[in-house]
């Protein structure tokens, strides 16, 4: 049945706008969403194919074939509406509407994620929980977050965050929460707001219609949250706490010793705390995330001695799912922070992501769902059927229990017996997902299974990656195609798992220097088009057995393809490299007329783009030179074209022409180093997020006397006494040497640690005489933190690039995601 009007209600059980990450298909409903780079409703027919009954799609969007098809779609509801998610937003906002018990919203910069896992750790005992899966905090994540509210549970737990104006009005109409916390105010964001002030005024809107409000109060004169929330909501209780005065509001007292903290809050003109709880924790910023969580759960009627024992549960959470290279050519998925069964819904696709390695899951009970267990288990067991897992393991007697609901299960009762049962070492070349609570320590699974080989890792964050790539397409509107370049390793950051995410995507092109790194993509099920921009004569049977597009640059290549197309009776897709003023590869002006009627000659070579090679559009003083390029390319291409007969793809703009030059973007542009968050455009660097984090570890801490040197040829010297860290990094990791001698920093614990001596091969000193707080078991970080990868190139005198490209394979590569 196709309806034009928005559903009343729903049948699914599940909603989805990713076509990709459908589990249960007959309980789905889908909502095709055309956007900017994408449209869903290109994937219907297949999902009905699949077995969805429940779509919801957009009036713009519905007509051609898919709309005349869909007419005889049996036991089908189509729904047409003007807008896809502002139904689903709609939708959520009505079912949220039938349920009565508390719900609790929790913003702010930062700490979102943490309190909200770790408030419900602190009430689970008492209430039966629903909560925001994993970060869904946006326009979409929060109504999907939503439909999970259910009769049986009868406390709510939801995160919500915005990037610009307007948005949180539309959250707190699907929320309507009636308690509030609002964490940390920072940064993030900011260059969406015209002062701190509106954005903070924007956030603050999500607590129109509370009733309490917990929040830090950090300035006692001027209480910027009390002042908006008077005018927001003057019926909202207010109850901010502070570390400063006893005597105003809810005093907190923190008391750290090493790497743990004892909290203390006083209610103004009492003498004993209502609530008293140690951490096992001493940074300001879990201090402040645990003690709003304290006082609200304090408030919700947790008494004072179960937050005592409950507190202590609370533990540092990584709020990344990490994707590490293991041992027998494994790759693991670290997702075991989030063990309920919406997470686990959530992280079961990953597992299908590369389809050349067997699937596995490793699993521990489920810990305090408040899911009857019968029940739990039966859903998990079809979550598991339904994704299609090759081998599933299971730790801890609820699983035993349970493990007739699954097709195929190993038990065992602890990580230990599943440890020592030598079963992992069976496992190879697979992809492996560990759901594991953290009474069952998955970490030791982890330490089993990681490859070790190296204490310095790589970590490349792919949701930073997923914004800056949509940040460029809004960037180049709808009619401008994108190519990504993935040569050299995807600049050091890994090409299987870069390519992966760009294919999923939707990019247009991707870009290699050389066939060998093409034919790799491709054995890894990479299927989006490539070009390749350094082919040889000796290597073409292997670009059109991979479906490769060479770059042809010169006319001795041209006419080599040529001949072995007319051999090969083949058909070929090139793309003509024109040299417009960076002397290194491609025809040049003179060359324009008889590369034109030497392309008319050749029909079965089909040119599927002309590109040309910008010397200096990151350069403003050669703007004049930028722009002569660009007019000759555009010259050059249109010649070509007329002898062609047909029009192609015309790109020539990088990274830095994207922002820096409109009438570069053509038919297509290139994006390449911008893509990982660097630039030096000061109007791009507050919009793109930072992807990579060069990690080490500290090997050993040295007390160093006045007179005593440090490093090779004695270079290093303190100017008195003092100490110093040896990192596990070196310039064969790709730390270059020329930041030694205090010129690079290390980022420990917050504190900008400089290089003393020389770089060596393997190790590097620093000097922490000024920071008596680092221990051998901190991280050391060479750029992602404070230090960023641009600065730190300009101090060792060389380019990002480099640097990048530099970082050794030893170093292992940490995929991270929320």
């Amino acid at each position: 049945m196709i309806q034009h009007k928005a559903p009343a209600h729903l049948r699914a059980a599940y909603l989805s706008l990713d076509s990709r990450t459908i589990y249960e298909p007959a309980k789905t409903a889908f909502f095709a969403v055309h956007g900017l780079n994408h449209d869903g409703h290109q994937y219907l027919e297949s999902l009905y194919a699949k077995g969805v009954r429940e779509f919801i799609v957009e009036e713009s969007a519905w007509h051609g074939a898919i709309a005349e098809k869909a007419v005889s779609w049996e036991q089908t509801n189509i729904y047409v509406v003007e807008n896809s998610i502002a139904t689903l937003q709609e939708i959520a906002k009505h079912h949220r509407e039938q349920f009565q018990y508390p719900l609790i919203a929790i913003t702010g910069s930062n700490g979102k994620t943490i309190c909200k896992e770790w408030l419900a750790i602190l009430c689970n005992s008492s209430f039966t929980i629903t909560k925001s899966p994993k970060s869904y905090n946006s326009q979409i994540g929060v109504p999907l977050s939503l439909w999970a509210m259910q009769e049986k549970h009868t406390l709510g737990i939801f995160e919500a965050g915005i990037s610009q104006k307007g948005e949180m009005e539309r959250i707190e109409t699907m929320l309507k929460p009636d308690y509030g916390i609002f964490t940390h105010f920072g940064e993030a964001h900011g260059s969406n707001f015209s002062s701190d002030e509106e954005k903070l005024r924007e956030k603050l809107i999500l607590f129109k219609n509370a009733k309490k409000l917990v929040y830090r109060i950090k300035d006692l004169q001027n209480d910027a949250i009390k002042t908006i929330m008077q005018e927001i909501n003057p019926s909202c209780e207010l109850i901010g706490w502070n570390t400063i005065s006893p005597d105003k509001g809810l005093f907190t007292f923190w008391q750290t010793k090493g790497k743990s903290a004892h909290i203390k809050v006083i209610k103004a003109a009492q003498s004993e705390a209502f609530i008293d709880s140690h951490i096992d924790m001493s940074d300001e910023a879990s201090l402040e995330n645990a003690t709003n969580c304290l006082v609200l759960a304090s408030i919700l009627g947790i008494s004072r001695d179960i937050l005592g024992i409950k507190s202590r549960a609370l533990k540092p959470i990584s709020m990344r799912l990490e994707m590490k290279e293991g041992l027998r050519g494994n790759t693991l998925i670290d997702d075991s922070y989030n063990n309920d069964v919406d997470g686990l819904r959530l992280a079961l696709p990953l597992l299908q992501k590369n389809k050349q390695k067997k699937s596995v899951l490793i699993l521990s009970d489920f810990i305090e769902t408040g899911i009857p267990e019968k029940d739990l288990y039966a859903e998990v067991a079809s979550l598991v059927r339904h994704q299609k897992i090759d081998r599933v393991i299971g730790v801890g007697e609820h699983i035993i229990r349970n493990k007739v609901n699954f097709d195929s299960i190993d038990v065992y009762h602890t990580t230990e017996d599943l440890i020592s049962s030598g079963v992992l070492n069976t496992i190879n070349n697979s992809q492996l997902l560990l759901k594991g609570a953290r009474k069952f320590n998955f970490e030791k699974l982890v330490h089993a299974l990681e490859n070790k080989t190296h204490r310095t890792q790589l970590e490349v964050n792919l949701d930073a990656i997923k914004h800056n790539l949509t940040y460029f397409k809004k960037s180049i509107g709808p009619d401008t195609k994108l190519m990504v370049m993935v040569k050299a390793f995807a600049y050091g950051t890994g090409a299987i798992e870069i390519a992966a995410l760009l294919q999923n995507s939707g990019v247009d092109y991707l870009t290699v220097a050389y066939t060998d790194e093409g034919v790799y993509l491709r054995k890894h099920g990479i299927y989006v088009p490539i070009m390749v921009m350094n082919p040889t004569v000796e290597e073409f049977d292997k670009l059109t057995e991979n479906g490769l597009e060479p770059e042809i640059y010169s006319f001795d290549l041209l006419k080599a393809i040529d001949e072995y197309s007319t051999q090969q009776n083949k058909n070929i897709k090139i793309h003509i490299k024109l040299d417009t003023g960076m002397k290194r590869l491609g025809f040049e002006s003179s060359e324009i007329e008889e590369l034109g009627e030497n392309l008319a000659q050749m029909p079965q070579l089909w040119v599927a783009s002309i590109l040309s090679h910008l010397a200096a559009a990151d350069s403003p003083q050669h703007g004049e030179f930028t722009e002569k390029q660009i007019d000759q390319f555009s010259q050059a291409a249109t010649e070509i074209e007329k002898s062609l007969g047909y029009q192609t793809i015309k790109h020539i703009a990088n990274s830095a022409a994207i922002q820096n030059y409109p009438s570069a973007r053509q038919d297509m542009v290139r994006l390449g180093i911008s893509l990982y968050g660097i630039t030096g455009n000061p109007n791009v660097k507050n919009k793109i997020e930072n992807v990579l984090t060069l990690k080490t570890s500290i090997s050993q801490i040295k007390n160093i006397a006045p007179e005593e040197s440090i490093g090779y040829g004695r270079r290093g010297n303190l100017t008195g006494p003092g100490r110093i860290a040896t990192l596990a990094i070196g310039y064969a990791d790709g730390y270059s040497r020329a930041l030694g001698m205090g010129k690079g920093h290390f980022e420990i614990k917050g504190h900008l640690c400089p290089t003393v001596g020389s770089i060596c091969m393997d190790m590097c000193m620093v000097d922490i005489s000024q920071f008596p707080d680092i221990s051998v078991s901190d991280t050391a970080i060479a750029f992602g933190g404070k230090i960023q990868l641009y600065d730190l190139a300009k101090q060792a005198e060389t380019i990002p690039y480099e640097l990048m490209t530099n970082i050794s394979e030893r170093v292992k590569r940490v995929y991270v995601t929320q």
